[in-house]
């Protein structure tokens, strides 16, 4: 059995490793002709290679699914499945060979959108900004408890922003010279666009004295402050998210909450790397009732077709859901789990029935 086994995993393995690497290539391959017009090909290589390590994420779910329908689909038509019949090893043992293998790669998917695709959109976001803008002056962090941006002369740190009222909760600008000393800082409790400037409430502002550099500390009720940043520049921060680690977003959000913003696209941001992670298991499951079968004549491309028919409906659905949690018209869980909680059960109805 022991040989058996790691023939069946190393067979599995070699056609994940192939369906991984070649679904991203496909995916690397088509971002980079759609985006052709756009951007040079050198940087367009280097803007697309950043997101190498996400798209190997996103394209874990069908690799699973296609090495399971490869791995059976082959096992069956060369009578080998119906050979461990015979010895007395049941579909269910090979397939608990098989699910170890897919739910070490739901783990390993989970750490590398954890700890390796921030790394990387934070390099792609610089460069995008510093090499293909020729921003220089520009520089926009996110971090768990302030969001940092710099842009010319001036340097924000936002305790929050809500994008739907256009308001920055707890706002701080220092305001630098052209030889990059600190002029003056302000800090409000609240910002509000009024279509040209922005409008601070409930703050104070510290000059320094260019002679002797000795602060002086005044109180205001409102202030407008003049800068070419509006709430379109600061929306950003959204797309920014994906630069922080899951701790981090927590956090994130705890702190949008606590001014009472509402973080539900956040929320949903934060369920579905979890839920994302494991949907190859899923997959893996969905493939074994349409890898398996009596007649094996001209089924190997029926059995693509129709695993890849349900998976097409999967995404539709998980997108579906991912919006409506986004909207608020379901829970944030909900929206993320739902659609593997609905498939998860019509592949375990499938493999009862095929044992029937």
């Amino acid at each position: 059995m022991q040989i058996l086994a790691r023939y069946i995993a190393a067979a599995f393995f070699k056609n994940l490793v192939l369906a991984l690497f070649g679904l991203a290539g496909l995916f690397f391959f088509q971002t980079v002709i759609t985006q052709l017009n756009d951007y040079a090909l050198n940087q367009l290589l280097i803007y697309s290679f950043y997101d190498f390590p996400k798209m190997v994420v996103m394209v874990a779910p069908p690799a699973a699914l296609l090495a399971t329908v490869l791995t059976f689909s082959t096992m069956s038509k060369t009578n080998e499945l119906v050979a461990c019949y015979s010895i007395g090893i049941s579909l269910n043992q090979i397939i608990s060979i098989i699910l170890p293998i897919v739910f070490v790669m739901c783990c390993l998917s989970l750490v590398v959108q954890d700890r390796i695709v921030p790394a990387f959109q934070d390099k792609k976001s610089l460069f995008y900004w510093k090499e293909i803008k020729k921003r220089q002056d520009f520089f926009l962090d996110v971090q768990q408890e302030k969001i940092w941006y710099r842009s010319n002369n001036f340097i924000y740190h936002l305790r929050s922003f809500d994008p739907n009222s256009d308001r920055i909760f707890g706002i701080g600008v220092y305001v630098f010279n052209d030889d990059f000393q600190l002029n003056e800082m302000l800090q409000a409790e609240t910002a509000d666009y009024n279509g040209v400037s922005w409008e601070l409430s409930n703050g104070k502002s510290t000059t320094f004295n260019a002679k002797t550099g000795f602060p002086i500390t005044d109180s205001f009720k409102k202030r407008v402050l003049k800068i070419k940043e509006g709430p379109s520049d600061f929306k950003m921060i959204e797309k920014e998210v994906d630069r922080l680690r899951i701790k981090d977003l927590v956090r994130f959000i705890a702190t949008n909450k606590k001014s009472g913003i509402d973080s539900k696209v956040f929320e949903v941001k934060l369920h579905s790397r979890f839920s994302l992670s494991f949907i190859p298991l899923l997959m893996c499951l969905i493939a074994v009732p349409f890898s398996v079968s009596r007649s094996r004549e001209g089924r190997l491309g029926k059995d693509l077709a129709i695993a890849f028919t349900i998976t097409f409906f999967y995404w539709l659905i998980y997108s579906i859901s991912i919006s409506l949690g986004e909207k608020g018209t379901i829970t944030p869980a909900i929206s993320a789990w739902f659609p593997s909680i609905v498939f998860g059960s019509f592949a375990l109805y499938l493999l009862n029935r095929m044992r029937r």
